[in-house]
Parts: C-alpha cells; sequence; structure tokens
C-alpha cells in the first residue's frame, strides 16, 4: 500500500541515544557517497534531515566531519541493527529517498541499499513501498498544505 502524500510523517530522531543519531546521519552521508560523487541534490536532502539543535557540540562537530568524509555504511548499520523497528525502517526509506534524488539509483548504492535492507532487517516486500513513498514525497509533497514533506521521512507499514 502506498501512502498518500498527506500522510507523510516526520521520525522524531531526538529520543535516540546521541551515539545512534550520529550513526543514522552517518548513513545517510555514506549511501550519498556510495556512487563516489555526493551531488547537491543529496547533500540538500541530508541537511533537510538533520537536526543538530539537541546534539552537543562535539557530536555536532562529528556530523559535519561525516559530511566531508563519510564512513563506511555498513560501519553506520551495525550501530543501528537493534533500533527499533520503527526507527530500522524509516532508515531504509531514507536511504532510498537519498538515492533517488538524483534520479537515478548507481550501481554502488544500489548495492548499499541491498546491504541495507539485510543488516537491518527489512522485509524485501517493504521495500517497494518505501520507494514509492520516497518518489512521492520528492515529487508530490503534501499535497494538503502544498509544502514538501519534512525530513527525515516515517515508515508506517500500512498507512
Amino acid at each position: 500500500p502506498v501512502m498518500s502524500a498527506a500522510s507523510f510523517e516526520t521520525l522524531a530522531l531526538r529520543s535516540l541515544p546521541e551515539v545512534q543519531r550520529l550513526a543514522y546521519y552517518g548513513a545517510l552521508f555514506a549511501i550519498a557517497d556510495a556512487d563516489h560523487n555526493v551531488d547537491d541534490a543529496e547533500s540538500t536532502l541530508i541537511f533537510e534531515t538533520l537536526d543538530l539543535e539537541p546534539l552537543s557540540s562535539e557530536a555536532r562537530k562529528r556530523v559535519f566531519q561525516l559530511a566531508i568524509e563519510p564512513p563506511r555504511l555498513a560501519t553506520c548499520l551495525e550501530q543501528l541493527r537493534d533500533a527499533s523497528a520503527e526507527v530500522r525502517h524509516s532508515l531504509m526509506l531514507n536511504l532510498i529517498d537519498i538515492a533517488l534524488v538524483d534520479e537515478s539509483i548507481e550501481f554502488g548504492e544500489h548495492v548499499g541499499l541491498r546491504d541495507a535492507q539485510e543488516l537491518l532487517g527489512i522485509d524485501p516486500n517493504d521495500i517497494q513501498d518505501m520507494h514509492d513513498l520516497a518518489y512521492h514525497a520528492q515529487h508530490d509533497g503534501d499535497a494538503k498544505n502544498g509544502s514538501v514533506a519534512r525530513r527525515p521521512l516515517r515508515f508506517a507499514p500500512g498507512s
């Protein structure tokens, strides 16, 4: 079931421990760099996802280091492997969102998404719904108020 544009929700990352938030953000930078080229659209989308306010000053510096030198995707995913299903599913959705933003999924991004799906324990049947949701978030926004969908996107199966 594809979510309607009006049902876009933003995942609240503030409840995650700082180390997991850094891993989440690191994964976003890593998937953008999977094709060895972080383009402007990917970078813009990631920065729309970041919520730096409640982070310590050290963690904020770390986020900017991740932007300059993206980590290995697998390293970030390992730190989130035991996160809640909501966090893991929403991370997968946001990884797809970033991979799609430049209109094509490059080979390195495809490999990274497949690895993420396996490491995060995401049901392959959910992947198409996530792909559709990311596409609609980028192209339709929120039809009710004419705004774009806010990031990070929250994945709620069956919505």
